[in-house]
């Protein structure tokens, strides 16, 4: 296997973009970065691309990328565990403190086992994720909304719903300024959705822009004291409805920690279905 790596973005979308985009659902947070990468600013770390190619496989040598930001971890896509463990070896072996690695399972695990071995320093799994699959309409709710209205999110209320979604990622390890700059993009954007009841919001869904023929929803949060009222299941039928009511519509997609059966539950009584799921790494 060989493996190349460049910070040129343009460069890098030019040759490999498609290929990434053939596995839209796999590869969505890649395809995310890549669709928000013109948007960063200079002061921002630069994105370290990578691509394992196999000189054997003829007119298709691309096998797998990923993608590197300081101190961010190394994002995979899919691909054979021979290509995993390359470029685990490979950036094992350079200059860069890599905090750790989140990828499709047998990738994820075979990059953490080879950069562990060419560090030198140990890997641990911390977390997983399952990855659902929304193709079509969603199924209809069929339950009374609760009192309130559903709204797009203020610009002013950016740091509370930041602190909502840390509480919701609790454990996955997302810094405050990841989640600000993510419900800042989302706010401007008009990608985050309130429900308010008495003119006090109580529960928010977030989703990304359609990228490649997928949405990607999240966060989704809803007040401790107002939990089991349907105040999220109100909320994401009512988004759900919005984004795929359409002929041509994209594919739905949601993240969730494996062991959250509650939420789990809720994205497959629309129709959500299991896609697959994420491993993510720890490097000590």
């Amino acid at each position: 296997m060989l493996v190349k790596t460049t910070r040129n973005t343009e460069e890098f979308i030019s040759e490999t973009g498609e290929w990434i985009a053939g596995n839209p659902v796999e590869n969505s947070i890649l395809l995310t970065m890549m669709a928000g990468a013109k948007f960063r600013p200079p002061t921002a770390p630069p994105i370290t691309w990578s691509r394992v190619e196999d000189p054997d496989s003829g007119s298709a040598p691309v096998v797998g990328v990923a993608a590197f930001t300081p101190p961010y971890l190394v994002v995979l896509s899919g691909m054979p565990e021979a290509a995993a463990a390359a470029l685990g070896a490979e950036l094992g072996a350079g200059p860069d403190r890599i905090p750790g690695v989140i990828g499709p399972d047998a990738a994820a695990a075979a990059f953490a086992a080879a950069w562990s071995g060419a560090s030198g320093r140990p890997a641990r799994a911390d977390r997983r994720e399952q990855l659902l699959r929304l193709d079509g309409a969603p199924l209809p709710s069929g339950r009374p909304a609760p009192p309130g209205l559903v709204r797009a999110a203020l610009p002013e209320e950016a740091e509370l719903f930041t602190d909502w979604c840390l509480e919701a990622a609790h454990g996955a390890g997302l810094s405050r300024e990841t989640a600000a700059r993510s419900v800042q993009g989302q706010i401007a954007g008009g990608l985050l959705r309130v429900w308010e009841e008495d003119g006090r919001p109580v529960a928010i869904l977030g989703r990304t822009a359609t990228v490649a023929g997928v949405v990607r929803y999240n966060p989704m949060y809803v007040r401790p004291e107002n939990r089991r009222g349907g105040y999220g299941r109100t909320l994401l039928g009512e988004l759900l409805a919005e984004v795929h009511g359409g002929e041509a519509a994209p594919i739905g997609l949601a993240v969730t920690a494996e062991g959250n059966s509650a939420i789990r539950s809720l994205f497959e009584s629309f129709g959500f279905r299991p896609a697959g799921g994420l491993s993510e790494f720890r490097f000590d």
